[in-house]
């Protein structure tokens, strides 16, 4: 070991020599061609070794790079070492990034990197090189660049019995290693840097990497969307990896836009903003769909050419060697949408800006450094223009996450809990995400929240103003109660269950008084258990018809809530109260097209008459509304979509006529209670009277026929049995026979048997007046 003290070099040309440059009596360079230089780093740092009576003995000249690289400074002491390669240090591949070392005296001149590559194995030939290590290069007439070393491979020889018979295996990394005459160069473009590589280096070719080394995969903090990611990558960035020379000599074109399409809070905008962080490109730009619109005339289509300012100046410039610049541009729809729907009555601004920005894309003059990502969640908006090959072709869905995106969702925003020890051993994630079926990123997010929420608030005293026990922060822990909680009363999912409160249709369950109902019951399940199982391409569809109060909502909310099925709706014309026609498609609309996010979903079509405005008096109904339900009863699904529709209806005739009926595959008949033996089915199921009372009902009904639906029938024996129990304002208690009560009201609501037309019209309803009876 050799104490030298650190001089600058005596000359440019050593100093480009990339050597470290000392005196002959301190090292002999016919047995000393390396040396390692040791400091106060950890690591020490090899050099391959000069010798030049310019230099004192005692002293090493550094270049300024390698005092950079060596953490070294001028006049220090440093130690000194001799250094041997083994044989399995000679170099395969290096790959250095190049950019000029005046930066501000950058040139657009082609630097060929075939030459290059041949003049670097030339100058720096049996010279040791390491991975971070900085140098100084120069070519002939061209100004100088400085490279840094990003990876190196090394050949592995070893003898084969046999003079000069040897085999050669490339691939392993190495952090250092020798300059050979075989060495293959790879020359990358900084990044930021203007220099205008051109050509290849040793067959294989110098491009600038689109991905960032230093991008980590399992960072992007986006679960769920790993077959999405794969297909952008697949779609998108392909072309990008190869080097211009090969794009061009298969006549490719670079995908110039990607659209990601899907329900709020998916992770479109994220994901959107993770590639511009994974990309090695320019400095995105983030734009807003409404920031582009202005309200001076010229200036929304000016905002757009700004966009493309940049990289339209720098392909001019560098050609097929320019920079990729990204335009990110959320809210896609709100300046975008089709030039053909919306501009009735409008100043055409819109319609100005998709020009401009068809312009841009796929002009005359077309840029082939621009990506532009476009998110929004009406994709139906969107001028059919832009979606066209060309433009933004690459169409992504981003939609609701499976079980195990939702496990990985669930992960991401845990995993500060579980590093810091603050989620409780039975938080059961795989549980979780059974129990969070239809729930999009940001409803997953939100429940961590809100479990957050409640586990704080076991610590926050209301009755001392709203004070915090100040060992909150050592106890806090979120626990699986706290997840359930969140669950049942904070966090609903948009394309879960409906939020109609369907329990309370069947609060008092179903009474099954007959066969037949249990009969309806059955098959219910049946086509529950057709619609999970067979792939089709038509929604299973069901109507349920029957006289007024038969109970064909409670059904079909039974059959509902009985097939667990993560998406249920009800469409009822309850809420369409005061709708227009127009108001009331787009409804049903949307219903339906909510259906299609989710894997399997149930709609419930309740009361289709009134959704339909039917009117015996006329008669009258709304067309609109019925064609539109035509058309989505029989609209084809997606692949891996599965829709069951439930309709209900009292009115059979009426909608036969109409020809809906034929829409619905099955038709079940829910009929009333026609006998004594229903009767007696449904009171003592129900229990308000003891037997006595309803042998005693049995015999006041005698041999007439009894005809009426369940809903009445339950009313009127609720109705009967308050006598005895009810009270008036003078506390008097209500008296009568429970009995000859509930008869009677069965006798004043004419339900037994009557003449041949008053039952026909109980039973089929309006078609008396449709049909002019």
């Amino acid at each position: 070991m050799v104490q030298m003290k650190v001089v600058k070099c005596p000359s440019d040309r050593l100093s480009l020599s990339n050597c470290l440059v000392v005196n002959e009596n301190d090292f002999n360079p016919e047995r000393v061609k390396h040396v390692e230089v040791r400091t106060n780093a950890p690591q020490g740092y090899v050099f391959t070794i000069k010798v030049s009576e310019d230099v004192p003995p005692g002293s090493a000249g550094f270049s300024l790079v390698q005092r950079k690289w060596a953490s070294v400074a001028l006049n220090s002491l440093i130690d000194v070492v001799p250094f041997r390669f083994g044989e399995g240090s000679y170099l395969s591949t290096i790959t250095v990034e190049a950019d000029f070392l005046q930066k501000a005296r950058g040139s657009q001149d082609a630097y060929d990197t075939n030459k290059m590559a041949e003049e670097f194995t030339h100058f720096f030939l049996d010279q040791a090189f390491s991975v971070g290590q900085q140098a100084v290069f120069g070519i002939p007439d061209k100004k100088y660049l400085v490279l840094l070393v990003k990876s190196m491979e090394v050949i592995d020889v070893s003898l084969l019995g046999g003079a000069g018979k040897t085999k050669t295996s490339q691939g392993t990394n190495v952090s250092m290693g020798l300059i050979t005459r075989n060495t293959h160069v790879l020359f990358e473009r900084a990044e930021g840097s203007v220099l205008n590589l051109t050509g290849t280096a040793k067959g294989k070719a110098a491009t600038q990497s689109i991905i960032s080394r230093d991008w980590d995969f399992t960072k992007l903090g986006i679960g769920g969307l790993d077959k999405e990611f794969s297909n952008i990558i697949r779609r998108a960035f392909a072309t990008r990896l190869f080097p211009p020379e090969v794009v061009d000599k298969l006549g490719l074109r670079h995908v110039k836009g990607i659209l990601f399409f899907g329900p709020p809070g998916t992770g479109k905008t994220l994901m959107a903003r993770q590639i511009g962080k994974m990309l090695n490109t320019r400095e995105p730009k983030i734009i807003s769909g409404p920031e582009v619109l202005n309200k001076y005339v010229g200036e929304s289509e000016a905002n757009i050419r700004k966009l493309f300012a940049e990289a339209e100046e720098e392909q001019k410039k560098f050609g097929d060697n320019s920079g990729l610049h990204l335009i990110i541009f959320d809210e896609f729809d709100a300046v975008c949408k089709s030039r053909y729907m919306y501009n009735s009555g409008g100043t055409g601004v819109q319609d100005s800006v998709v020009n401009q920005l068809l312009a841009k894309i796929d002009g005359v003059e077309q840029l082939n450094n621009v990506l532009l990502i476009g998110m929004t969640n009406r994709r139906d908006l969107i001028d059919d223009a832009l979606l066209r090959p060309g433009r933004l072709e690459v169409q992504v869905e981003i939609g609701l996450p499976d079980e195990e995106g939702r496990v990985q969702i669930l992960e991401i925003h845990t995993a500060k809990m579980r590093e810091h020890k603050l989620l409780a051993p039975d938080v059961d994630l795989a549980d979780l995400a059974i129990q969070t079926k239809n729930f999009t990123g940001a409803e997953i997010e939100g429940l961590v929240r809100a479990a957050q929420s409640t586990a704080m608030n076991r610590f926050i005293q209301l009755k001392n103003n709203f004070e915090i026990d100040p060992e909150a922060a050592e106890k806090i822990i979120i626990r699986q109660e706290d997840f359930r909680h969140a669950l049942e009363h904070d966090i609903k999912p948009a394309f879960g269950p409906s939020d109609d409160n369907l329990d309370l249709y069947v609060a008092n369950g179903i009474v099954r008084w007959g066969n037949q109902i249990q009969r309806i019951i059955d098959d219910g399940r049946l086509l529950l258990q057709q619609t999970r199982t067979q792939d089709i391409t038509s929604p299973i569809t069901v109507l349920l018809e029957g006289p007024v109060g038969c109970g064909k909502t409670a059904l079909a909310v039974q059959m509902a809530l009985l097939s667990d099925f993560p998406f249920i709706k009800m469409c009822s014309p309850e809420h369409m109260i005061g709708f227009v026609e127009s108001a009331k498609c787009q409804t049903i609309k949307k219903i339906f097209d909510d259906a299609d996010k989710s894997d399997l979903s149930c709609i419930l079509v309740d009361d289709i008459e009134r959704l339909l405005d039917f009117v015996a008096i006329g008669p009258r109904f709304s067309n609109t509304v019925l064609q539109a339900l035509l058309v989505l009863l029989k609209k084809k699904l997606r692949k891996g979509r599965k829709l069951i529709v439930i309709g209900t209806t009292s009115c059979r005739d009426v909608l036969e006529t109409m020809g809906i009926v034929e829409s619905f595959n099955t038709v079940i008949h829910v009929p009333s209670l026609s006998s004594t033996d229903h009767l007696r089915e449904v009171l003592q199921e129900v229990k308000l009277f003891d037997e006595d009372e309803i042998k005693q009902i049995e015999r006041n009904i005698g041999e007439r026929r009894l005809f009426v639906g369940i809903k009445k029938l339950l009313m009127m024996a609720e109705m009967a049995v308050q006598l005895e129990t009810s009270y008036v304002d003078t506390n008097v208690p209500l008296s009568g026979d429970r009995v000859d009560k509930f008869v009677s009201l069965l006798e004043d609501e004419n339900c037994f048997k009557r003449s041949t037309n008053i039952i026909q019209y109980q039973e089929k309803t309006a078609v008396w007046f449709f049909c002019g009876g």
